[in-house]
């Protein structure tokens, strides 16, 4: 399909530095270059440095990285590592692209970032921004032409624009109508038992996720299902947190959680780790004001605290086990 759609050839030079263990990256490598005849170029570096030489030396057209790979290249000025002039677009996928580090790659890189959204079951991309266009401000892409992806609810299917859990099926009409086949269901002691115990229709297969399609197919995740805290009965959304907190200059990274309260059945903390900072509490502090300039009161983190890293998985996604055990205190007041 992204073949297809994007107009690929033998001129494709592409490249990737996740492990190809991950079935996405055997799809998106593997499988994608020798649908387009193309070259197919691996690195296992994944440090900005050794990442803009590899993409220079071997003459790269189009990478696939996670948001802090491209933080770590928009970071640096553009004479501190080789040209990436080869590139004719990077991808961001594994978590939401902030706007204002894909702008902050473009202006460094002069190279466009494509915001991606996918899955393992679809397989790979579900939605993608257009090649010839630019992405939406807080959009994962646009969906491709094989799937029809909706919101849905426990009553199902939910209108355009409307918030819910998100759900694939193939497309009925069209080129790529049928396409695409849904999995069946999940291998659970010898037997595949149907998706019957999620918000969405054995016609769909459900991700998960939180979002939002709009009538002209734009997608947007608002966040995990099973990462929603409810405090006091009113959802928070982890992702929508953490978006206004990496906006702030001091921070490289963040994770929002939920913890146990009594009163409130949770409430929301923070994991924040800092840029070189010679103030940490000073830094962390302006990031609670922002926090509390930018969101309603209740989704506004009552528990902080700085971490030196977070644990990654070979995706770059943080590993949520056990954050709780990190926060060492209220944090800001």
């Amino acid at each position: 399909m992204l073949v297809a759609t994007r107009g690929w050839g033998p001129g494709l030079r592409k490249g990737d530095c996740l492990p190809l263990t991950l079935l996405n990256m055997q799809v998106l490598t593997t499988l994608l270059t020798a649908r387009a005849a193309c070259c197919c170029v691996l690195t296992s570096r994944r440090d900005a440095e050794g990442v803009a030489s590899w993409i220079a030396e071997h003459q790269v057209t189009v990478w696939n990285g996670v948001p802090a790979q491209l933080h770590g290249l928009a970071r640096r000025p553009s004479l501190d590592l080789p040209s990436l002039s080869c590139l004719e677009e990077a991808w961001c996928g594994g978590a939401a692209l902030p706007e204002e580090l894909r702008q902050a790659f473009e202006d460094i890189h002069h190279v466009p970032v494509r915001a991606t959204y996918g899955l393992s079951e679809a397989p790979t991309v579900v939605a993608i921004d257009p090649a010839d266009s630019p992405g939406r401000p807080g959009a994962a892409g646009r969906v491709l032409p094989h799937l029809d992806v909706a919101a849905y609810a426990a009553s199902g299917r939910l209108s355009p624009g409307e918030q819910g859990e998100l759900g694939l099926a193939p497309a009925m009409t069209g080129p790529w109508a049928g396409a695409w086949t849904p999995p069946l269901g999940q291998w659970r002691d010898g037997l595949v038992v149907p998706f019957d115990d999620l918000p969405v229709p054995a016609a769909a297969f459900p991700t998960g996720d939180i979002g939002v399609v709009t009538a002209d197919g734009w997608l947007t995740v608002t966040d995990r299902r099973k990462l929603i805290i409810v405090r006091g009965g009113a959802n928070v959304y982890p992702a929508e947190v953490e978006r206004v907190i990496r906006r702030h200059l001091a921070v490289a990274e963040a994770a929002v959680f939920g913890v146990p309260d009594e009163r409130l059945g949770e409430k929301v903390a923070a994991l924040v780790q800092l840029r070189d900072s010679p103030d940490p509490r000073a830094d962390l502090a302006a990031v609670c004001d922002l926090c509390r300039a930018e969101l309603a009161r209740y989704k506004v983190p009552e528990a902080w605290s700085v971490v030196d890293a977070f644990p990654l998985n070979p995706t770059g996604k943080i590993v949520r086990t056990h954050l709780a055990s990190l926060l060492a205190g209220p944090g800001p007041g």
